[in-house]
């Protein structure tokens, strides 16, 4: 790994609002931008990146979280808007590739959606589109993240097959926070809150291990988003892969970023995947 850059980009937070982020292999070529989920921030990259010190990395944080906490509140479209931001003027040629997880998929579509000038190729997992929820929800989310955070990361990694989940920094886990993100993904009710089509090619992963933890994705949200992909561009595919929890760059970080390389090298899947076929 080369040229490694772990330090708060200078010009991050001011006037103009900019994303705060860390860059590594700054000698390398081809650009990736890493979008985290909820709750954490650009460090939950790290056992992902190890793996891919020939490209060079944008890591972010999302509004809302991490170092860009201060920048409120959390949406879609300011979170694409900013990260636009970032790969025009930090990636190789002002194009990235763009890796989405869980929270940061959503955003990763909508960068997709809004901007696809910025974007080459998209590999994005994680899309699980709930059903609308009560008003007391975020309270309920707030509640969930101070009891997982409680429990003894031994258990939580038994549970989760080795899952290296890292603990969320409560102190940033506000209820507003959790209200937030929830607006983002609770739009099952209604079809014209999908996004539109988008142009790059995507890889749609949903995680299929469940067990103990629910922890799987919703494969039909992952075909259905290809099929709205694929309206812009018929190479678009969705696969699941058994094995996987809905954290897996945890899980498996080395098969997450061969994925990651076998899409954006336009080679085979990793071993392990199926395609997921509409029913």
């Amino acid at each position: 790994m080369t040229a490694v850059d772990l330090n708060t980009a200078p010009d991050a937070l001011n006037n103009d609002q900019q994303l705060p982020f860390s860059q590594l292999n700054t000698g390398a070529g081809t650009t990736i931008l890493f979008i985290h989920g909820a709750f954490v921030d650009r460090g939950d990259w790290d056992l992902v990146t190890l793996h891919l010190p020939d490209y060079h990395i944008l890591l972010p944080d999302l509004p809302g979280h991490g170092e860009a906490n201060t920048i409120k509140p959390f949406s879609t479209p300011l979170a694409a808007k900013l990260l636009t931001t970032t790969i025009r003027r930090h990636a190789n040629n002002g194009k990235a590739h763009v890796v989405g997880l869980s929270l940061g998929a959503y955003v990763a579509l909508r960068l997709a959606v809004d901007y696809p000038d910025v974007v080459d190729e998209l590999f994005i997992s994680g899309i699980k589109v709930l059903p609308p929820m009560s008003r007391f929800a975020p309270h309920g989310l707030w509640l969930e993240q101070r009891i997982e955070n409680a429990l003894p990361r031994s258990f939580v990694r038994w549970l989760m097959d080795g899952t290296d989940i890292r603990p969320a920094d409560l102190s940033r886990s506000t209820v507003a926070l959790c209200k937030e993100v929830l607006d983002t993904i609770t739009f099952a009710d209604t079809d014209s809150i999908w996004p539109s089509p988008w142009p790059a090619r995507t890889l749609i992963v949903a995680a299929g291990k469940a067990g103990i933890v629910p922890s799987s994705d919703h494969p039909a949200d992952a075909v259905k988003l290809r099929e709205i992909g694929r309206q812009l561009n018929c190479e678009t595919v969705a696969y699941t892969h058994p094995q996987m929890r809905h954290p897996w760059n945890r899980q498996d970080p080395k098969l997450f970023a061969d994925t990651a390389r076998a899409w954006f090298e336009h080679d085979a899947m990793p071993e392990g995947f199926t395609e997921l076929r509409v029913r």
